[in-house]
């Protein structure tokens, strides 16, 4: 299982740009060919209404190099869809997809770059994203002759890292960007539920964990426990909310830091 083709791939990046909630960090490969650093961090700048001046502030820190950008879930859609069968040919595949996606979403599907995975025989996975906002980052990019070969999202990039974990895999993560959070429970490595929120203090954030964890109990007949935390330690008290989890007997496991889940090799 790969969803790594959503916008444009043709090679590996060699610097990338993680644009979040409020702010972009900037990442060029480390001495190690197999690795990325961060280099630059700037914030107060929103993907949804960047302009051309305040994007000229961001490319004055990177180089004219292969530039791949990993967005966060924000601006996502994502939708898991259960089928009795799943035609065999692309097109009919893509046409049962698209009219699923349509009796829930009701926005017009041509505003919207539109792609779907493959998770089993009977199971995809659907995300949506504007192509308005798509447009204008390949706009941005080519203005300021930097060569975007690949766009990308972070909630896809980390469900792909531990696709590849063939013991100790959590039975679900959560990846938190300031007030973001998004929750993906996974059974033997294939995702199938998903949960997008927002919230405002760390006991906020535990109280609806808990509750869709409960919801997946009641709807799902599993049992999550095992979890892991994907955010940056600087912006959320990762130990309060572990604390607070315990009691709930969920139990965190450590997985490789957030910038190694984004950024494999």
């Amino acid at each position: 299982m790969v969803l790594e083709n959503f916008f444009i791939h043709y090679k590996k990046p060699s610097q990338y740009l993680y644009w979040g909630e409020s702010g972009v960090d900037i990442y060029n490969l480390s001495g190690n060919e197999n690795s990325f650093r961060k280099s630059k961090s700037l914030t107060n700048l929103t993907l949804f209404d960047i302009s051309s001046h305040q994007f000229k502030e961001i490319a004055r820190e990177m180089v004219a190099l292969d530039t791949g950008i990993l967005l966060n879930s924000s601006q996502f859609i994502f939708n898991i869809f259960e089928f009795e069968k799943l035609p065999w040919q692309p097109s009919m595949r893509k046409e049962v997809v698209e009219w699923r996606v349509k009796k829930i979403f009701p926005e017009n599907l041509d505003d919207y770059v539109h792609d779907f995975f493959c998770l089993t025989k009977k199971r995809v996975i659907s995300v949506l994203f504007k192509k308005e906002i798509r447009e204008k980052l390949e706009t941005l990019f080519e203005e300021n002759n930097i060569p975007l070969i690949y766009m990308g999202n972070s909630t896809l990039e980390i469900i792909n890292q531990l696709a590849k974990i063939k013991k100790e895999a959590p039975d679900f993560f959560i990846e938190i960007d300031k007030s973001l959070a998004i929750m993906v429970f996974i059974n033997r490595n294939i995702p199938y539920y998903i949960r997008k929120f927002r919230f405002d203090k760390e006991i906020g954030l535990v109280n609806e964990i808990i509750k869709t964890v409960n919801y997946v109990k009641n709807n799902y007949s599993l049992t999550p426990q095992r979890y892991f935390i994907a955010s940056d330690p600087s912006e959320i008290d990762t130990n309060l909310i572990r604390n607070e989890l315990t009691g709930s007997e969920l139990q965190s496991i450590e997985i490789k830091p957030k910038d190694q889940l984004f950024f494999s090799r």
